[in-house]
């Protein structure tokens, strides 16, 4: 899926002007589906005001045990997204989404 590229949870932004110095290009469009992953990992539910549902809110697993509530909760959130998941696996260090629009 396309998309406006972030950098920092910014926009990216690459301004190409013309001969006459008008903008004609100004956002980076890519491939967002990573992007969108990490932010679905990322922020907690209520951060995201047009959809206060959404968000896995990753942070609160450090201490947690239950990795199998962990692996529900990103698959639903990826679907509600969405997305088209196919697997989660979580480790000690990491977590591998193979998921795609």
């Amino acid at each position: 899926m396309n998309g406006i590229q972030l950098i920092d949870y910014e926009p990216d932004i690459d301004v190409v002007k013309d001969a006459d110095g008008k903008i004609v290009q100004g956002l980076v469009v890519g491939d967002v589906t990573a992007q969108n992953q990490a932010l679905i990992l990322r922020i907690h539910k209520g951060e995201l005001k047009e959809n206060p549902s959404v968000g896995c809110g990753i942070e609160d697993m450090l201490l947690d045990s239950d990795p199998l509530y962990w692996r529900t909760e990103i698959r639903e959130q990826l679907e509600m997204d969405g997305q088209t998941v196919n697997s989660i696996e979580i480790g000690n260090d990491s977590i591998t989404i193979d998921a795609n629009y």
